[in-house]
């Protein structure tokens, strides 16, 4: 009677804390993914940051930043797809602030980047302007670093004439 008391004591310990081990296992392996999930944003936020600064330094050579073949939808609507050593069209900025970012990590391989970009250029003719875009860039992780390989530009309204 004794052994049967303590096998059912045992197994009734065993179904109690088994669901705390695997809660416990998703936990720790949660708080895993959520480090890795979060290196890949800062790693993203950076790769960002330095996009912004070779968009103010007036820089063409992006070969380190976007993959070959990416495809690429311009402000005006235009579709650009990248090659290895291509210029793209610049204008000469006064400031690229970026703001609103949002970064999403799919599988620790790939990242969505949504923001808000205000530019302050001027026309070839001096007379300073002011513009914002929403953007979205697809970042991928190939063996040589993350690269963009799809990138969207919308332009952003003025909302001085709305009612």
């Amino acid at each position: 009677m004794i052994c049967i008391k303590r096998l059912y004591f045992v197994f009734i310990f065993c179904l109690f804390m088994s669901p705390i081990v695997v809660l416990s296992q998703i936990n720790s392996d949660g708080q895993a993914n959520t480090k890795k999930t979060q290196a890949v944003k800062s790693e993203i936020l950076r790769l960002e940051e330095m996009g912004r600064v070779k968009a103010v330094k007036g820089e063409s050579n992006w070969d380190n930043l976007i993959a070959e073949n990416a495809y690429m939808i311009a402000y005006d609507g235009t579709i650009i797809v990248y090659r290895r050593g291509q210029s793209l069209p610049a204008i000469p900025l006064k400031s690229f602030v970026l703001s609103e970012m949002i970064v999403r990590v799919y599988r620790e391989e790939e990242a969505v980047v949504t923001g808000l970009a205000t530019v302050e250029a001027e026309t070839p003719d001096k007379k300073p302007y002011t513009f914002q875009m929403r953007f979205l860039n697809v970042w991928q992780k190939f063996r040589d670093g993350w690269k963009i390989v799809v990138s969207e530009r919308t332009g952003v309204k003025a909302t001085e004439n709305m009612p």
